[in-house]
């Protein structure tokens, strides 16, 4: 499995508990052939999964990195700005919403929720965010290597339900 992003959401996706309901929501793409295709566009999905678990449902986005920041601002952001929005909106209806940050180069994985990466939006002035930034404002998720997977400890997510 080359792409590291699919390595980490299926890496993801085996850490969830039996008593968890898992949903991935999938793009529509048009493929690589744009000029033959009969699609006039491409549908973007709100975020990557949907969580529910014991009366409590969590919209998520799962990022991975390499690099030591993510972008949320410029010509090509990781962080989309209809996934912000999305999350926004799901939040308001008492959705835990937000972003799974996984740096690679420091093996570190993150919950950041969604209000948590506006207020870091409206303070910083540059167009992403890099480790220290995240500082107090998000939940560190534990997690393990195994040969070459790794498996995350998410019950970090829900302690106190």
């Amino acid at each position: 499995m080359a792409n590291q992003g699919k390595r980490f959401e299926q890496d993801f996706k085996s850490s969830i508990p039996a008593d968890t309901y898992y949903l991935r929501l999938h793009d529509s793409s048009i493929g690589f052939d744009i000029e033959n295709s009969t699609q006039r566009f491409a549908l973007k999905s709100p975020f990557d999964c949907v969580l529910y678990r014991k009366g409590r449902m969590y919209c998520l986005e799962l990022k991975t990195t390499l690099l030591s920041s993510v972008s949320y601002l410029g010509s090509s952001p990781m962080i989309k700005e209809h996934q912000i929005k999305e999350l926004i909106k799901a939040s308001e209806y008492g959705i835990t919403s937000g972003f799974i940050l996984n740096f690679r180069k420091t093996e570190h994985t993150y919950f950041l929720p969604i209000a948590q990466f506006e207020f870091l939006r409206q303070t910083l002035d540059k167009k992403s965010f890099n480790e220290k930034d995240l500082q107090g404002l998000v939940i560190e998720i534990p997690s393990r290597k195994l040969r070459v997977n790794y498996r995350y400890d998410l019950s970090v997510l829900w302690e106190g339900d």
